[in-house]
This record gives C-alpha cells, sequence and structure tokens, in this order.
C-alpha cells in the first residue's frame, strides 16, 4: 500500500497523545480530535491513565484548540475514542471504560457517549453509559446508528467480534462477526479500528488491526498492524472479508536511518501501530487520511488512496 503523505500532529510534545476519534465538522474545513494525553506508562497490570482531551485542527491541520474534556476520577478510566457523525450532526463516541472492581483489579466495559449537536456542546464529555449486557469488553465501534460493535474479553472473541443494536436502554444482540485466523499479521487477535465507511447501504470500508505475537532478541512482544476489508450487512447480519495483507506495519514508520519515528511507552512487550479515528476531508474525496497510533505515543495524519484500500473488494 502506497501511503501518500505522513504528518506528525503533536510535534515537539513530551507527553503521549495517541488513540484520536476523528470527525470534521459539517460545512466547514475545522478537524476535531479527541483522544488519550498520557504522562507515563502506567505499571504492569495497569491501564495507561490519562486524560481525554479535545483538539480543532484547520485546514492544514494545525492546532488552534484543546481543551481537556475529562479526567479520570477514582477507580475509573476512559480509553480510546471512536466517533461516528450522524447525518443530523449529532455525534456518537464509543469508549472503553476500565473499572476498578473491589478486589483492585481492572475490568474494561463499552461505553457509549452522546453528544446531541456538536454546535452546542459545551466540550465537557456528556455522561457515559456503560454497557454490562455482554459482560467486559474493548473497542467500542459505532458502525450505524443505534448499532453497535466490540471485543468481548474472552478467547472465543480473539477473531470474533460482537454486534449489538441498542434503541431502548435494552442493549440487544445482532450478530457476531468471524475473522479470518490464518492471517500472519493478525495471527493471535483482530479487531476494529475506526468506524466503517459506509459505500452504500450495505457494504463498508473496513479498516482493521491485527496483532501477532513475535520472539524478538530473545523477547516474545505483540506486533501491530493495520489492514483492511469489506464489511457486508444483510438486514441484521454482518460478514467480514479481510485482505491477506496489512496496510501498514511498524516499519512504515522508521526513518531513512531505519530508526523508529518515536519511543514505544511499552517498549519491552509491544510494537504498536493503531488507529481509533479517520475522516475523507471535504477537499480530498479520494484520500482516506488515517489517524495512527505509533507506539502509544505519537499521533500521525496517514494519506491513503480510497482507490487502492477498496481495490480487490468492492
Amino acid at each position: 500500500m502506497k501511503i501518500k503523505k505522513i504528518r506528525d500532529i503533536f510535534p515537539n510534545i513530551n507527553v503521549a497523545r495517541f488513540n484520536m476519534a476523528v470527525w470534521q465538522k459539517s460545512g466547514e474545513d475545522l478537524l476535531c480530535l479527541i483522544g488519550r494525553e498520557v504522562a507515563a506508562p502506567g505499571k504492569i497490570g495497569e491501564p495507561d491513565s490519562g486524560k481525554l482531551k479535545l483538539f480543532e485542527l484547520d485546514e492544514n491541520s494545525e492546532i488552534i484548540k484543546e481543551k481537556i474534556i475529562w479526567n479520570p476520577i477514582e477507580g475509573i478510566s476512559l480509553e480510546d475514542p471512536r466517533a461516528l457523525e450522524l447525518p443530523d450532526e449529532n455525534l456518537i463516541i464509543g469508549l472503553t471504560a476500565v473499572l476498578r472492581d473491589e478486589n483492585g483489579h481492572n475490568i474494561p466495559y463499552p461505553a457509549i457517549v452522546k453528544i446531541e449537536s456538536f454546535n452546542s456542546w459545551r466540550d465537557e464529555l456528556p455522561p457515559f453509559l456503560i454497557i454490562d449486557t455482554f459482560g467486559p469488553g474493548k473497542n467500542l465501534t459505532p458502525i450505524k446508528k443505534d448499532i453497535y460493535i466490540f471485543r468481548p474479553e474472552s478467547s472465543d472473541y480473539f477473531h470474533k467480534l460482537l454486534i449489538f443494536s441498542l434503541k431502548s436502554q435494552t442493549p440487544e444482540k445482532l450478530d457476531d462477526i468471524q475473522f479470518p485466523t490464518d492471517l500472519p499479521w493478525a495471527s493471535w487477535r483482530i479487531g476494529t479500528t475506526m468506524p466503517p465507511i459506509w459505500l452504500n447501504s450495505n457494504e463498508a470500508l473496513f479498516i482493521v488491526h491485527g496483532i501477532s505475537i513475535k520472539n524478538i532478541d530473545g523477547k516474545e512482544k505483540y506486533i501491530y498492524n493495520i489492514g483492511r476489508g469489506k464489511l457486508i450487512r444483510e438486514k441484521n447480519k454482518f460478514t467480514a472479508i479481510i485482505g491477506k495483507d496489512p496496510i501498514l506495519t511498524p516499519d512504515d514508520f522508521l526513518d531513512i536511518n531505519g530508526l523508529p519515528l518515536t519511543e514505544e511507552l511499552h517498549p519491552e512487550s509491544r510494537r504498536v501501530i493503531y488507529s481509533c479515528g479517520g475522516v475523507i476531508k471535504k477537499n480530498s474525496q479520494d484520500i482516506l487520511s488515517l489517524y495512527v497510533n505509533v507506539g502509544d505515543k505519537k499521533t500521525f495524519e496517514v494519506e491513503l488512496s480510497l482507490n487502492e484500500l477498496k481495490k480487490d473488494l468492492f
């Protein structure tokens, strides 16, 4: 996959800023990002707890506003937002809420925030709804109005995701999506990144992440990659076709000397590239701007051709 451009969104910043949800305001060139800001890595077994911040970027991707919209509170951390803008300008944000139980264990649950009108939003995160109907899980991703997808915390779901609807206060399971288990770049797990891009009412471009485990210098490390697929909806049944090769790997983020563009937040255990957000900008209809977390440390805007992403899938 040919990369058209890579741009460091937050240069010269000493804290980690990563896993950015993104959307573009209706009728404007302004981009909005919500992501994590983490001052220091969590201890082993602990989440990398940090703030959620809102950033507004102009047409040149320069930051014109930033604001803390949520601070961690005792026993609760919010992570990895994914934003879906609806035609009426309402906004749905999927989150992972990490809750500390009475025994001191950190348990992730999918969570949802709804913003009824971005233009009237006061820049504080509204109350979030925790979805505990299906047990613990991560990476809640809105895919349509009232339809969501997430990965339950079970080995049965290492290559499978759960889809549910929420039209009232009671979530209803619709389906499971089965992913292939024989992809070398996703041999351990596979899951969502940004919300799918619906090309018509039943077919969407589906950007996913995959994880494999490799022995590097005598240590087992989790190696992240980003891939592409086609999500197909037939009424309330969903299937996914995943491309056999990744579109982005950690080696795409090396400098001319072969050194990483940024250090890893957890170099002892991971090589991370991940994404929670992407957007087709109003002035670039053939380009997907994907906001890629590199190393759980920095965010890069990566421009990819939509035609190349769709090739052999649509």
